[in-house]
């Protein structure tokens, strides 16, 4: 699973990192279902593997399968 990750309220940084292990993103997305957002942003960033640093023009091009931030997350990416 492909995740991009905003880790600060500045738009501008945003990182690609997979998450390889069906536990870890099972992991992920009961923190997520628990409303633990910043648990499974920091779990996302320590467990998973960093492809790229995407650029704010670039993300409406990038395949993830979900945006999470301290406090948000969004499964369905076709509405950005």
């Amino acid at each position: 699973m492909r995740v991009l990750i905003t880790p600060t309220k500045s738009t501008s940084h945003k990182y690609l990192v997979h998450l390889f292990t069906k536990d870890l993103i099972k992991e992920v997305s009961e923190l997520i279902n628990r409303r633990r957002h910043a648990d499974a942003m920091r779990l996302t960033i320590s467990q998973g593997v960093f492809v790229r640093h995407v650029h704010r023009d670039e993300v409406s091009d990038v395949k993830a399968d979900l945006m999470l931030s301290e406090d948000n997350a969004r499964w369905d990416l076709t509405t950005l």
